[in-house]
């Protein structure tokens, strides 16, 4: 019976057809990988080079007055690039993978970035996980939804009907022979990923496919129940699509407003206000208010002292430029803090929906997600004060540039090492698969 299933199903030439361009729309994915990869590579061996270029100008053309080669030098921290980012380019094609700061305010660094086209930017980059997501269930939809209906409507129902003994294990074959060859085809692309991309067979990978094979599943389960309620062919594809949209795009765009509602985030501006206020103003101040708070949270610092009536002082100059970015922290805070919520609320709102939970999931195995942003900007604030406060010293002391062995201020990687908690992963799956599977028995029961 199965040998015949088979030959019914392959013989089918609309499912061939949506097979093949699935696979085309999976190789087309896998090609933006490769190019967002080959692209970032590219513009991080340009930034080292660039930093190399720019000190070695800076340093000949300032070398007697280090805190103005320090004014316009540029540290570069790379934000690591996983090959799995390929497969999820999640905020990496809006967010820089590499950003370079000078050890002067940092938040209004931080928030500088090279523009993006806005409409490009809200369709997104055509990578794996979006095919996954949003074409493999269409697929699974176009394979499943006529199961019954389609012999109850040519009327050939009550002769299978006679003729099998089990109608339920025949409607699960044929479910069962649609899940191995869209499985196939998940793991055939998974297996071109690894040889194009050379993406290592690591354990994200190996939670990245499972992710995705259980999101299969789930559409599979899905689709199997609600067959089982014995409908026309256009209920049940109306159904399943009704499912699909709501899944894809009312449900998360709708969530994404009441989350924005309830945390709606102004501190972002907020910050870079307070910082520029907080620096501009100081110029117009006296100096020593500016020195003494910056001795407070640099007690090392306080042997530097700075005269009044000094025209200008190196001292007093980094002292405001630090002092910006500490009265803008709070707001700096609170932007992180809430940025934080609004991910949390996702992830929460992930766990009833599989296509948000997915999405999620696969962009934080990739680094590619918020939690990635988050612990970058956190790694980028860490790098910026060690880089200050091994300069002050020497600025500080009016030092020249041949102290200092430039050859080891080199581009630096920061390593997102957040761990992946396999039962937030995987638990959400079972719960449903198991749940639907429990529904459509009890209407498959029926059939037999």
């Amino acid at each position: 019976m199965n040998h015949y299933l088979y030959k019914q199903f392959y013989r089918n030439k609309s499912y061939l057809i949506c097979l093949i361009i699935l696979f085309l729309a999976g190789l087309s994915s896998l090609y933006t990988g490769k190019k967002f990869l080959d692209k970032n590579e590219d513009i991080i061996n340009k930034s080292a080079r660039y930093q190399k270029e720019s000190l070695e100008k800076n340093i000949a053309a300032h070398s007697d007055n280090l805190g103005l080669l320090l004014y316009y030098v540029k540290f570069n921290l790379v934000n690591e690039t996983p090959k799995l980012s390929s497969l999820n380019i999640g905020l990496r094609d809006l967010k820089p993978s590499i950003r370079g700061v000078t050890i002067r305010n940092l938040e209004e660094q931080k928030n500088n970035s090279d523009f993006f086209n806005p409409a490009n930017a809200a369709v997104g980059n055509f990578d794996f996980t979006f095919v996954l997501i949003f074409l493999f269930p269409l697929v699974i939809i176009a394979f499943c939804f006529n199961l019954i209906s389609e012999d109850q409507e040519k009327g050939t129902w009550k002769l299978l009907s006679v003729q099998s003994t089990n109608l339920r294990k025949l409607i699960d074959a044929k479910i069962i022979i649609r899940c191995i060859v869209i499985v196939a085809l998940y793991f055939l692309l998974l297996i071109m990923a690894v040889l194009f991309i050379k993406i290592s067979i690591d354990i994200p990978f190996i939670i990245f496919i499972i992710s995705g094979l259980l999101y299969i599943l789930f559409w599979f389960v899905l689709c199997r129940w609600i067959i089982g309620f014995q409908k026309s062919s256009a209920s049940n594809a109306l159904t399943l699509i009704i499912c699909w949209i709501s899944m894809n795009f009312i449900i998360p765009m709708t969530g994404n407003m009441i989350i924005q509602k309830i945390y709606p985030i102004n501190e972002g501006l907020k910050a870079q206000i307070e910082q520029r206020e907080g620096y501009h103003n100081k110029w117009d101040e006296a100096k020593a208010p500016t020195m003494q708070k910056f001795y407070q949270i640099y007690p090392q610092f306080s042997k530097y002292k700075v005269d009044e009536n000094i025209s200008s002082s190196y001292v007093w100059y980094y002292a405001m430029q630090h002092l910006g970015d500490a009265e803008s922290q709070e707001s700096s805070k609170q932007y992180h803090m809430k940025m934080q919520r609004r991910n949390d609320a996702s992830v929460y709102l992930g766990y009833l929906f599989p296509t948000i939970h997915t999405q999620l999931v696969q962009s934080q195995l990739a680094k590619t997600g918020m939690e990635n942003q988050l612990q970058y900007a956190e790694g980028l604030r860490t790098f910026h004060e060690k880089q200050r406060l091994f300069f002050y010293p020497y600025i500080f002391s009016e030092q020249k540039a041949d102290v200092i062995d430039w050859s080891k201020h080199t581009v630096k990687t920061f390593s997102d090492a957040e761990k992946t908690n396999l039962l937030q992963v995987f638990l959400p799956y079972f719960i449903l698969i198991i749940l639907l599977t429990i529904l459509s028995q009890q209407k498959f029961r029926k059939l037999c």
